[in-house]
């Protein structure tokens, strides 16, 4: 039994990539996207290294599968960060927020194409609700920034949601022989790799890594919302998404993540009082209905197959004994 711990993981994980946005937005009016994404990974893979040191968690690469696990850890986070932070840069919100929404979707049809993970009637019609939810918050509900958007902008927000899709199946695959925290260090420390390169060569290009202008004097006002982004939406939101990944089908597992729509809206009113209007409050409730609903579905499909399972097992031990009896 999964246990209720996987549904509270992907519910975590929601929560903390919902507050992330507020978090991010007040962290790029100090810092280059890049920069902050370089000083995120790179604190939450030295995080992840004193945890092992102290052996908090274990990790260990010495299986098979390594290859699935190296392609996630470019999906995720070095394309999927690229994409998304030029998609969102050159695009309309609007679509920006819808695109980004089609996620579960995606991974649900890849799913059942590479991992043979089937989606009921029941639980694709819940999904299809959740993604419902978000087009109505976004397209309904005021969430616009006057921009119509450019054809590379929206090109880079389907390159963000391939890489997700792709993350999501490679981790799925990977799960069944490395543990979430295994998954989840290497993606921290291919971010601070990665993402430190390119800060560095930007930095230096631009003569903006020391002095009055450095990258920490710059650093200074964002440092909460470093320390909120690296150790909770990379170190802790993503050993959550690993770790469901590792108990549920893909599409069952990313449907949370359309969860975060809903926080962020609720952050928005709560922390800067944004409006909260009737097309905020339908499209919550449908996102909220269609994560329950695929969720529920799965867990009502996955009893039923174990009956059968059970039927069948109970079945043939009865026709041995028969077998057995008459012999």
């Amino acid at each position: 039994m999964k246990g209720y711990s996987t549904y509270l993981a992907g519910t975590g994980y929601a929560l903390i990539f919902g507050f992330s946005f507020l978090v991010t937005k007040t962290a790029l009016a100090a810092l280059d996207p890049f920069e902050l994404l370089a000083l995120r990974f790179t604190l939450a893979a030295l995080a992840m290294t004193v945890l092992v040191a102290l052996g908090i968690i274990k990790v260990n690469f010495g299986a098979d599968l390594r290859r699935y696990l190296a392609a996630a850890c470019l999906f995720q986070p070095l394309f999927y960060f690229t994409c998304e932070t030029y998609g969102i840069r050159e695009s309309a919100s609007s679509t920006a927020g819808i695109v980004l929404g089609a996620l579960p979707a995606a991974v649900a049809v890849l799913g059942a194409l590479t991992l043979k993970e089937r989606l009921s009637l029941r639980q694709a019609a819940a999904l299809g609700l959740s993604i419902v939810g978000v087009a109505v918050i976004v397209l309904w509900g005021g969430v616009t920034d006057g921009r119509t958007g450019t054809l590379r902008g929206v090109l880079f927000l389907f390159g963000a949601v391939a890489s997700a899709t792709f993350f999501n199946v490679l981790s799925r695959r990977a799960s069944s022989v490395f543990s979430p925290a295994t998954t989840t260090f290497a993606m921290m420390w291919s971010g601070a790799l990665g993402f430190g390169a390119i800060a560095l060569v930007r930095g230096i290009q631009g003569g903006r890594l020391v002095g009055t202008q450095g990258l920490f004097v710059r650093a200074a006002p964002a440092w909460f919302g470093i320390l909120y982004l690296g150790l909770l939406s990379s170190v802790l939101a993503f050993f959550f998404v690993n770790f469901t990944l590792s108990r549920l089908k893909a599409s069952q597992s990313v449907v949370f993540a359309n969860l975060a729509t809903v926080v962020s809206v609720a952050a928005g009113v709560l922390i800067r009082g944004e409006n909260f209007g009737i097309a905020q409050l339908v499209g919550s409730v449908m996102i909220v209905l269609g994560v329950w609903g695929t969720n529920a579905a799965g867990r009502a499909d996955e009893r039923a197959r174990r009956g059968s399972r059970k039927l069948a097992a109970d079945a043939e031990r009865e026709r041995a004994a028969a077998v057995e009896s008459g012999g």
